[in-house]
């Protein structure tokens, strides 16, 4: 048998040279070794999707949840709430014990606890049983999404970041915004009528195979020196993390009780106390769970304050977007879903190319994408004022498509950009840092712009209720109603339209105007009154949502302008990644 001197045999078949077994061996396990990285990432990935898309899908479910479980307008909220809480506060720990026990044990871990958990939800028989599921899907979820930069980042060397990353920022962009549009398409389904369970259960084949294919394909790195649990900075990191965002989770719906501003209150010295120990434990040459040098690095520290406003800003455009298609406008959470969906294309497709026109601009496709954004959120704004309260599918999907494609140019290289400077010491740092300062932003972002949202449709309201009121006048004249019903029923319309759309909670008819409408409802003539005044509701709100719509728009618009702007402060190129390009 043929040798070629270093212990390799070969056979000779047909004039053709073939590798022996063992050669053969070695070369599929050369194979299995290349895809060894994106099998992981693909675990990583699916993770992620899950993760994010779990914090959004409720919303969908949540009229189906309540009559299901008898849950509350209060248990609605914390069901929505206390993932987000759980998820926030466990980060920046389950960093740390990532570098303590391995981030593969970590993540795999709480992977199972995560399927586990969205297996118990979707069989919750009560309110409490669903809210405390919830909460232990949010920690399972922010252990894994704690471990997901510092596993990447090992996975692959820094030349190939700006395309791992791009394809990681894309399918957080992506699982972000197709919440309504996965929620609405599986409330619509209803396969083998399990109605909104099924919002959970479709977690656990996922997650299996991320199990699976993650058992095999993650490696178990450690950190390189050996690290200890900073008890205190976990405990007061929790706690600020908890004072500041459950009040901004529940404030507005709650009309913001004393308790509530308390605890926003309280957040800030305790955030102060934990920053002033991670400094002090550091310069004793202790262990932070924190590095605050970290921020000392330029392109990280303005990489984390544009996340930090991008994901507040991206996160809170959804939440009135949502509102205005199904609450404003009628539409069902499919078509809603549906609605936006060239805007999920447009950020994937842009997102896949993000890495070739990184490679060609550098940290400037930030700006690039923020003012393609920007600019479809106006044209988005212009288009809405023309088409009303009922738009169709095609009217809305350039400026969406386009947008969308904004967004994927920003959010994919974001990462990379964030990333590209930090050192491999610093990854399981960073790995519970950057998912906190989304979070929190997107908190922060979300309460700021439900207070505008909702104060701009109450100040839309009274003019919207009057536009309205010739049309109900003139519905009920055709009923043949005499004028004396009509005076009461007009004032009625006028007083209950405006009160419910003035309130903290325009979705929901207030109280006494509800009875109002059941009592009235005995009699033909004022039956007439009650149908036409819901109706004119539903149009005098479709036309306060939309008008809000359009100024948010237009804020968002500002905001991604000045987020463009901020971009330059990024150097143009990440010196870290071209180094280590040259070295290959």
């Amino acid at each position: 048998m043929p040798s070629d001197g270093q212990g390799g045999n070969y056979l000779v078949y047909c004039g053709r040279v073939l590798p022996t077994t063992r050669d053969r061996s070695s070369t599929r396990s050369s194979t299995r070794s290349s895809l060894t990285p994106w099998l992981g990432l693909a675990t990583s990935l699916a993770a992620a999707f899950m993760q994010l898309l779990d914090a959004t899908i409720v919303n969908v479910a949540l009229p189906s949840i309540a009559v299901d479980l008898g849950a509350g307008v209060s248990a609605q909220l914390l069901m929505v709430s206390v993932y987000v809480l759980a998820f926030a506060c466990s980060l920046i720990t389950a960093a740390r014990l990532g570098d303590l026990w391995g981030r593969r044990a970590v993540f795999l871990t709480a992977l199972s606890v995560f399927v586990v958990a969205s297996l118990l939800c979707g069989l919750a028989q009560s309110a409490t049983m669903l809210i405390v599921c919830r909460g232990l899907q949010g920690l399972a979820a922010g252990s894994m999404s704690a471990q997901t930069f510092a596993i990447i980042s090992g996975l692959f060397p820094k030349s190939r970041h700006p395309r791992v990353f791009g394809i990681y920022g894309a399918t957080i962009g992506l699982a972000t915004v197709s919440g309504p549009l996965i929620g609405g398409l599986l409330i619509e389904w209803n396969l083998f009528d399990w109605g909104w369970r099924l919002i959970f259960f479709v977690n656990i084949p996922i997650g299996i195979a991320a199990l699976i294919v993650g058992y095999f394909h993650l490696s178990d790195a450690k950190a390189d020196a050996v690290r200890t649990l900073d008890l205190v900075g976990a405990l007061l990191s929790s706690l600020a993390l908890f004072l500041l965002i459950f009040p901004l989770a529940e404030g507005r719906a709650r009309g913001w009780p004393t308790p509530l501003v308390v605890m926003i209150a309280a957040s800030v010295p305790i955030a102060v106390a934990f920053v002033l120990y991670e400094y002090r434990l550091g310069k004793r040459g202790g262990d932070p769970v924190l590095r605050l040098e970290l921020f000392r690095d330029r392109a990280f520290a303005v990489g984390a304050a544009l996340a930090f406003v991008f994901f507040g800003t991206l996160t809170s455009l959804i939440f009135t977007i949502s509102l205005t298609l199904q609450f404003g406008f009628g539409f069902s959470p499919l078509r809603a879903g549906v609605m936006t969906l060239p805007w999920a294309v447009g950020m994937g497709v842009a997102a896949v190319l993000s890495s070739a026109v990184y490679r060609l601009l550098g940290n400037r496709v930030l700006i690039v994408g923020m003012v393609v954004f920007a600019g479809s959120l106006l044209t988005l704004s212009t288009i809405l004022g023309r088409v009303g309260t009922d738009p169709s599918w095609l009217s809305l999907a350039g400026p969406l498509l386009i947008g969308g494609a904004g967004l994927g140019l920003f959010v994919a290289p974001l990462q990379t950009a964030i990333l590209a400077s930090v050192r491999p010491q610093h990854a399981g740092s960073v790995s519970g840092l950057l998912p906190t300062v989304q979070q929190v932003g997107s908190s922060i972002g979300l309460a700021l712009i439900g207070v505008v949202f909702f104060s701009l449709v109450a100040g839309n309201a009274p003019a919207a209720v009057q536009g309205e009121r010739e049309n109900y006048v003139a519905t009920l004249e055709a009923a043949g109603l005499n004028a004396g019903i009509r005076d009461i029923a007009e004032k009625t319309f006028v007083d209950c339209a405006t009160s419910q759309l003035e309130s903290g909670s325009p979705m929901t008819v207030a109280p006494e105007c509800s009875s109002k409408g059941s009592a009235a409802a005995a009699s033909g003539p004022a039956q007439v009154a009650v149908t036409a005044a819901y109706a004119s509701t539903r149009s005098a709100a479709g036309e306060a949502f939309l008008q809000a719509q359009r100024s948010v728009l237009t804020i968002i618009s500002v905001i991604a302008l000045a987020i463009a702007l901020a971009s330059l402060g990024l150097p143009k190129v990440n010196t870290l990644v071209m180094e280590d390009q040259k070295t290959l």
